[in-house]
């Protein structure tokens, strides 16, 4: 099993690279969006249409939304918006960006269930190696019992506390 450490750092490389997709999406859709206001006032329904206009406040699952209808009303209205230089390479850089964002939320996704999974596997087998020493111990008492009843008493595996606190407990993984 890869230590948790290890885990984390991958998902950390994963969610910067998502991270830089995401950017380079925005910036794209600003461009075509600053092309588009040339012609249209923010304000008006023209404009509007796109679909967007804060790019930089939208939720990952709208900003895709957002570049999906860019690019669907950018090819509708590209006739339109020629003049003021609104090409099909700027909306296919646009579609490409979204597509690279939606593989970095999948990986990234896959990251966070790899640890998740990771961390589940080690609490089974923690726990697993738990009951073995209690196992262990167990026998070593019931030896100690027979042989030497003075030894046994000090032979303790899981005392109760003076105070009568709560014992520890470990985490059960669920199945």
């Amino acid at each position: 099993m890869e230590p948790d450490t290890v885990l984390v750092q991958e998902g950390a490389v994963v969610t910067d690279e998502k991270d830089a997709e995401q950017l380079a999406l925005e910036t794209a859709i600003q461009q075509v969006l600053g092309i588009i206001a040339v012609k249209d006032s923010a304000r008006t329904s023209r404009y509007k249409r796109f679909g967007v206009a804060n790019v930089t406040a939208l939720s990952e699952s709208k900003l895709h939304l957002a570049a999906t209808l860019l690019v669907k009303q950018g090819r509708k209205y590209l006739s339109e918006y020629a003049a003021e230089g609104l090409t099909e390479d700027l909306l296919q850089t646009v579609e490409t960006c979204n597509a690279a964002f939606v593989d970095g939320l999948a990986e990234r996704k896959e990251a966070e269930n790899a640890r998740r999974v990771a961390t589940q596997t080690r609490i089974v087998f923690a726990n697993g190696l738990y009951r073995q020493l209690v196992q262990l111990c167990a026998a070593g008492e019931s030896v100690y019992k027979l042989t030497d009843a003075a030894r046994a008493r000090d032979y303790v595996i899981d005392p109760v506390p003076v105070t009568g606190g709560p014992r520890p407990v470990v985490a059960e993984a669920k199945v």
